[in-house]
């Protein structure tokens, strides 16, 4: 499902448009852009336009990203949102390289963070990221996420290993 129109410091979540598809697929066939996330490549348009239609999955939230100006840089989502367990896990895309290094990422974290813990009264808020996402990591680090563990050779991409590591801020943690 979509969730809200969010506003941070820096940016606007708001629903994704079928309009946009064109933009996620340049951004999602990009291998510098996708390099530290899993989600799929070689993705056709009419592939991209079919996941945006059907985001009526009770258990995923899925925003848009863009500036307060109005450009799009990028997505964000809850996955496997769980209400009664109180937990979810988060993602996100910055596609908009022009836009990378410039303090979007850790908006876009707390404005999804506040919203997690705020507005859907979750208790657990997690993310898995590859080891080598060292601008990711700082990001989640500066945002009081801990380190949980670590799945070695978790991910193959591009002929290439990667070990997961999994983080999480609990509500007793979170500091708004």
């Amino acid at each position: 499902m979509y969730g809200p129109i969010l506003k941070g410091k820096k940016v606007i979540l708001q629903p994704a448009k079928l309009s946009e598809a064109k933009q996620y697929l340049t951004w999602l066939n990009d291998y510098e852009v996708t390099k530290y996330i899993s989600s799929k490549s070689d993705l056709t348009l009419d592939q991209e336009k079919e996941f945006l239609k059907n985001k009526k999955i009770d258990n995923e939230v899925y925003w848009s990203v863009y500036t307060k100006s109005g450009k799009h840089i990028g997505s964000t989502g809850l996955h496997n949102y769980s209400p009664t367990h109180k937990r979810t896990s988060w993602g996100i895309m910055i596609g908009d390289k022009s836009e990378w290094n410039k303090g979007y990422g850790t908006d876009i974290l707390r404005t999804v963070m506040a919203y997690a813990f705020n507005k859907l009264k979750l208790n657990r808020f997690e993310l898995e990221v590859f080891h080598k996402n060292i601008a990711g990591l700082k990001c989640y680090a500066k945002c009081g996420f801990k380190k949980e563990g670590v799945r070695r050779d978790f991910f193959m991409k591009n002929n290439e290993v990667y070990d997961s590591i999994m983080m999480s801020v609990l509500r007793d943690e979170y500091k708004n």
